[in-house]
C-alpha cells in the first residue's frame, strides 16, 4: 500500500552586498552598504540575490538542511494534487538544494510516472525525461555536474501532472503584482539559476498542472524584480510554511 510517513569579502571597485538574516526562519534581508553609510534595504539585481542567497544556502550546515528537506517532502507528499499526480515532474537535487530523494522514491514505489528536466548544452529546448531508479549508474553527469538519465525516454511537458521547481530564491506576490512585479498574478516569484530553463518549461506545461518550489525558508526575500518571460509558481513549500500563505 502507497502511503506518506510523517518524517521521510568587499572589493575597492563596488559596494558591499551584505545579507542581515538573524535566524533561519526570517526572510534574507538583501542589503547595499554605501561607503560612509548606514545599510538601508533596496531593490536588487538578480545576480545580486542569486549570489547572495546561495551563499547563504551553501552555509547552512548539512544536518540543518537535511531535517528541513525532510519536512519539506513530507509536506509535498501530502499534498492532495500529489497524490492524485499520474505524472511528476521533479528535479534531482544538487550541491546545497533541497533534497528531493524521498519524493522521488515515494512516487515510483506507488507506480507514478517520474521525469525529471535533461539539459541540452546550447539548445533552448526543454525536454523531461522518465526516471525509474536512483541508482548512480542510471546517471551521467551532465552541464554543470547535474545528474541526467542515461536512457532519455522523453515525456511531453503537456503530460505532466504536477511540477516540483528547485528555487534559489522566492518572494510572495500580491494580486496584481507591485513596482518589481508589473506582470504577474499571485502566486510566487522565482529566482532560478539564470539559464532559463525552467521560465521556457513551466511556458509547455499543460494549464492546471500545479508548479509548486521546493526552497528552505531563509531563500525567502521580499522582493524580486521581475521581467517580461518570468514565469510565477502557483506556491512554494519551506520547512517552516507554505506561500502564498492560506
Amino acid at each position: 500500500m502507497c502511503s506518506v510517513s510523517s518524517e521521510t569579502q568587499p572589493t575597492t571597485r563596488m559596494p558591499l552586498l551584505m545579507i542581515q538574516a538573524a535566524d533561519y526562519t526570517r526572510p534574507a534581508r538583501l542589503q547595499y552598504m554605501p561607503s560612509n553609510s548606514r545599510c538601508r534595504t533596496v531593490p536588487q539585481s538578480k545576480a545580486d540575490i542569486r549570489r547572495q542567497i546561495r551563499a547563504l544556502r551553501d552555509a547552512a550546515p548539512a544536518d540543518l538542511r537535511a531535517e528541513w528537506s525532510a519536512r519539506i517532502c513530507a509536506k509535498a507528499l501530502a499534498l492532495p494534487a500529489y497524490r492524485s499526480a499520474q505524472t511528476i515532474h521533479i528535479f534531482l537535487s544538487f550541491q546545497s538544494e533541497v533534497d528531493t530523494q524521498a519524493i522521488i522514491v515515494h512516487a515510483l514505489a506507488c507506480g507514478k510516472r517520474v521525469v525529471a528536466p535533461v539539459f541540452v548544452k546550447g539548445s533552448d529546448e526543454t525536454p523531461c525525461a522518465q526516471i525509474t531508479s536512483l541508482e548512480p549508474s542510471a546517471f551521467d553527469f551532465g552541464r554543470w555536474g547535474l545528474r541526467t538519465p542515461k536512457v532519455l525516454q522523453l515525456v511531453p511537458p503537456d503530460e505532466i501532472d504536477l511540477v516540483f521547481a528547485p528555487v534559489v530564491a522566492f518572494a510572495c506576490l500580491a494580486p496584481g503584482g507591485g513596482p518589481l512585479q508589473e506582470t504577474h498574478k499571485a502566486g510566487v516569484a522565482r529566482i532560478g539559476y539564470g539559464i532559463g530553463f525552467y521560465d521556457r518549461f513551466l511556458k509547455r506545461v499543460r494549464a492546471g498542472a500545479p508548479k509548486i518550489g521546493l526552497a528552505f525558508e531563509l531563500q525567502r526575500v521580499e522582493a524580486i524584480p521581475s521581467a517580461h518571460f518570468d514565469v510565477p509558481l502557483d506556491g512554494v513549500i519551506t520547512e517552516a510554511s507554505e506561500y502564498p500563505p492560506g
